[in-house]
């Protein structure tokens, strides 16, 4: 039997910072609102009053290094459509970072991005994690009302999104329907538009009340967040209710990430190998004996729980599905890959 090579060990460093990072995304494959300038720049008035750092891209190159991946606490999906914006293995990417902790907020036709396969209209079903993560699909043919009329928002139970927004919230926007796309069981409404009228002159099923900005909670620690508004480019200029409400939704996110500081001390978990098929094996300190450890997937659900044995530990992972998974033990946190 060969020795492993230290490359294939995987060791990541627990990431506290001073300071959150937060990715503004904006790649397209399918319609393009031409936000990208305005809404960067609404973000980057942002940060600036909540002390977050900023960084651009359209090209999805981040995706591509884990490492570059992890410097960011959140990572805004703004106005990204089509289902052709990131490769493969930057979509494994993506799964362990959210697996790892990292945040997500979506706006408009970031739902109009991997549509689910449930999901009437074309490109559906090409990556249902995503649509899962954010918490829908829009509905196609139609996907919304007529232009952007004014209707009325409901406040729905209490979230701090909401908490500086007038109730109702009247606002012109091009309001999205739901019925015969993908709207996720669990996600956790916060903004109700009242019943709209459709582009052909009728009160149709889709035009229900209907949410238009919610929130998920992982069990791994990931804050998702979604507003269905944001379609022209006014909001990201003029519309001050607007950026209250993106603004109090990236705080929201941020709150985990917030007053810590960031160190780049590998805290002594090594796990190989990477990717594993049958075992995996954690290399720790002897005195982390007895320390639980928690195997989580890349939507947070917790798959297993053991506990640390001494300086080695075995653990067989032969039933999980193939994926990424995050494990955690004294606060420590790595990722790894299962295949099949």
């Amino acid at each position: 039997m060969k020795p492993l090579l230290p490359s294939t060990l995987l060791t990541l460093p627990l990431l506290l910072q001073a300071q959150p990072r937060v990715l503004h995304f904006t790649r397209t494959s399918g319609f393009d609102h031409g936000t990208r300038a305005v809404s960067f720049s609404l973000f980057q008035g942002i940060a600036q009053d909540q002390g977050v750092l900023v960084d651009d891209d359209a090209s999805g190159a981040p995706f591509s290094d884990p490492q570059v991946l992890g410097t960011y606490d959140a990572i805004v999906f703004a106005n990204t459509s089509g289902d052709a914006i990131l490769d493969p293995q930057q979509r494994a990417h993506f799964e362990a970072w959210v697996a790892g902790g990292g945040h997500v907020l979506g706006i408009h036709s970031a739902s109009d991005t991997y549509r689910h396969s449930t999901a009437n209209g074309s490109n559906t079903g090409t990556w249902d994690f995503y649509a899962e993560l954010i918490g829908g699909s829009v509905q196609q043919n139609p996907n919304h009302v007529s232009g952007t009329p004014l209707y009325a928002m409901q406040h729905i139970g209490a979230h701090a999104s909401t908490a500086d927004l007038p109730d109702p919230w009247a606002k012109n926007e091009e309001y999205y329907y739901w019925e015969d796309g993908y709207y996720g069981p669990d996600n956790v409404e916060v903004l109700r538009v009242e019943e709209t009228i459709g582009p052909n002159g009728l009160v149709n099923s889709y035009d229900a009340p209907r949410p238009m900005s919610w929130y998920r909670v992982l069990p791994g620690g990931s804050r998702v967040f979604y507003t269905a508004l944001g379609h022209a480019a006014d909001n990201y200029t003029s519309d001050t209710l607007f950026r209250t409400h993106i603004a109090d939704a990236l705080a929201w996110l941020l709150e985990g990430s917030m007053g810590m500081e960031r160190t780049s001390g590998v805290i002594g978990l090594t796990v190989f190998p990477n990717p594993a098929a049958e075992e995996l094996t954690l290399v720790t300190d002897a005195s982390w004996a007895g320390t639980p450890l928690r195997i989580r997937d890349a939507t947070g659900r917790l798959v297993m729980e053991a506990r640390i044995t001494g300086e080695r530990t075995v653990l067989p992972v032969h039933r999980l599905v193939a994926g990424s998974y995050s494990i955690r033990s004294n606060e420590a946190v790595s990722i790894v890959r299962i295949v099949r």
